[in-house]
């Protein structure tokens, strides 16, 4: 239906009656709450017995959980985390989709204001005819508009309000994501620098124990030059020297693809951490304690637990504003300005004269009839999506559980594996120097030799590769624990050079590093 008016009081009155109608209106579909999950009581701690150690838990002894790696009393350590959460790329990358996100809102929010918009044309018409050729009439006519046009679909359904609410559910899942990045980035930096130090001392024992078979071929050459033994002992002593100086190399490549690893994470070029802190030496040891706290709290501390949620919630959203097309729209439009032409010779009146004026409003509606079916399975569409990401939650919170008790159980068995190769590596070494000892005066031949020192290498790589996994342990419970989230929500800072080329090739006003959105801030609010 559609009719016209001409005072605009009466316009706006209607507009204004239309507005309190939107506000006094329901929204269709679901409203989100947190889906249930399932959360045990505590976290099995693993206690002392002959195979696994007791984590150590001291009340007293406070641990950032923030900055986490503070516990590990490494400046390199400190140094590149603070790096690589300055300049990695892909974390920057993470922290612009929140920027995104933030503008995608701002779209949602005009959805529920009207549009406006001011049209003007002007046209001189030059149309001869047989009547002004005989009259003299002058065959120009002109004519001018300038009308301010306005249309609004009125929010009477919720589809609009649902699409603001989906779109804010997703700024927050999209800055949740940001904040799990962050932490992610710590651990793998983490581990990456602890995978450095675990190849240089892989490399120390390997060199150190191709030095003691050298030493020994030395001494097979001699007792054999001396006819004191067999071609068969220097041709073993040969072979197990050359194999251990074979494995060098693989731990030479692998160092390097660390520290390669190192510097794509500190977003450098390769060679970037060689040259900077190639010559550094490491302090790493495990944290003095690790304070668990209770299952309860991932749902809490954990950023990718609250993207899960969050995203739910974005989709949840998305079933009302599907549902709300199986009901009538109702629109607003209409138009207010001035008009003006003349024909032939008439006085041309001034295009903003009152009786010039032109206005209109109209009001319509619009019921689905016929593809009613197809919007129902739309909503099917996206209740199915809703559900998925409510078993994405759930799968979530078991996963952050499951976390946990891989890492803890991970620093209990590798703390016991290692106090008792650090006997296994003292009694080797004692058994590598008697066996070459009694080689040297004759009383057992080579094999026993290379048993030995074969035995002394296996150990000690095996001491190394065990203290390294218990640090790993602790990276992985720290990063299963929430470590380094403080639960902020606010917007990333971006760097100044990336704002500035971005303002240069678009209008951001101050929407860049601009850390005041009160729909994150509040959001952090109800998870602590």
């Amino acid at each position: 239906m559609s009719y016209s008016i001409e005072k605009k009081g009466k316009f706006l009155f209607t507009f204004l009656g239309m507005g309190m109608l939107t506000l006094s209106g329901c929204m269709v579909g679901p409203d989100y709450a947190r889906p249930d999950a399932k959360v045990q009581t505590q976290f099995s701690q693993p206690t002392k017995s002959e195979f696994t150690e007791e984590i150590p838990t001291h009340p007293g002894t406070l641990l950032n959980p923030v900055q986490w790696w503070m516990g590990f009393n490494d400046p390199t350590l400190s140094t590149l985390l603070a790096r690589a959460a300055k300049d990695n790329l892909s974390l920057q990358n993470a922290a612009l989709r929140i920027y995104q996100a933030r503008a995608s809102l701002g779209v949602a929010d005009a959805t529920l204001l009207p549009t406006v918009g001011l049209g003007g044309s002007g046209a001189r018409t030059n149309q001869p005819s047989a009547l002004t050729q005989a009259t003299g009439a002058s065959p120009y006519s002109n004519s001018q508009s300038l009308i301010v046009q306005a249309n609004w679909e009125i929010d009477f359904w919720g589809k609009y309000r649902r699409g603001i609410e989906s779109a804010t559910s997703s700024l927050i899942a999209t800055a949740a994501a940001f904040y799990a990045a962050d932490a992610s980035l710590a651990s793998e930096v983490a581990n990456t620098y602890i995978s450095i130090r675990n190849y240089e001392a892989l490399k120390v024992v390997a060199t150190t124990n191709l030095a003691l078979q050298a030493e020994s071929l030395r001494i097979a050459q001699s007792r054999y030059r001396n006819g004191a033994t067999s071609l068969l002992d220097l041709s073993q002593a040969q072979s197990q020297y050359e194999q251990t100086k074979a494995d060098i190399p693989a731990i030479i490549a692998s160092l390097k693809k660390s520290q390669y690893a190192m510097s794509l994470l500190l977003g450098e070029l390769p060679n970037y951490y060689e040259l900077n802190f190639g010559n550094t030496k490491g302090t790493i040891k495990p944290p003095r304690a690790l304070e668990v706290g209770i299952p309860k709290d991932l749902l809490r501390r954990r950023p990718d637990v609250l993207q899960a949620e969050y995203a739910a919630a974005a989709q949840s959203a998305l079933i009302g504003v599907n549902v709300a097309a199986l009901y009538p729209s109702f629109s607003l439009s209409g138009y207010f300005g001035f008009q003006n032409a003349t024909f032939n010779n008439s006085t041309q009146t001034s295009l903003f004269s009152w009786d010039n004026r032109n206005t209109s409003i109209s009001g319509s509606f619009m019921f689905p009839l016929f593809y009613r079916g197809a919007i129902i399975d739309q909503i099917r569409v996206q209740d199915a999506v809703f559900q998925q990401s409510v078993l994405t939650y759930q799968n979530q919170v078991l996963l952050a559980q499951k976390e946990v008790e891989d890492a803890l159980i991970s620093i209990s068995t590798t703390r016991s594996s290692a106090e008792d190769l650090k006997k296994s590596v003292t009694a080797a070494q004692q058994a590598a120097s008697l066996a070459l000892d009694r080689y040297k005066a004759g009383q057992n031949d080579y094999n026993t030799v290379i048993i030995a020192q074969q035995q002394l290498l296996a150990v000690q790589n095996s001491l190394v590769q065990t203290t390294t996994n218990n640090l790993l342990g602790y990276v992985a419970a720290f990063k299963a624990l929430g470590g380094g989230w403080s639960g902020n929500m606010s917007m990333p800072q971006l760097p100044e050079q990336m704002v500035q080329t971005m303002r240069e090739r678009s209008d951001w006003g101050t929407a860049l590093n601009d850390p005041s959105d009160l729909r994150l801030v509040k959001s952090s609010e109800t998870i602590k």
